[in-house]
């Protein structure tokens, strides 16, 4: 839920300025995995399904990234963006693991 928030908020902010989508993308991917594993208080399994959940965060987010800055002319519509992002994230957050575990099985 965090993530989302910052996520949004990170849409947010990057309203009126350049925007770099693969390395900004990169960092938050990076932000949020480790507030992810600073939350359950355990150390990640880096393997293949690790890779892929987040490999697809990144993806997702560089996406994002990509549409607010070709599409966010004004306040209103990065603000919209945002929350759309936000709710998008917070459920490809929630529905991904299941996912990745059907096309592992």
């Amino acid at each position: 839920m965090l993530a989302a928030f910052v996520l949004g908020f990170w849409l947010v902010w990057s309203a009126n300025r350049e925007i770099y989508p693969l390395s900004e993308g990169l960092w938050f991917t990076i932000i949020a995995a480790f507030l992810r594993q600073l939350a359950e208080f355990d150390m990640p399994l880096i393997d293949g399904y690790w890779a892929a959940f987040n490999g697809t965060v990144w993806m997702y987010t560089a996406a994002v990234l990509v549409i607010a800055n070709r599409f966010g002319s004004n306040f209103a519509t990065v603000s919209l963006m945002a929350a759309a992002a936000g709710i998008g994230y917070f459920q490809l957050i929630l529905h991904l693991p299941s996912w990745l575990g059907s096309l592992t099985t």
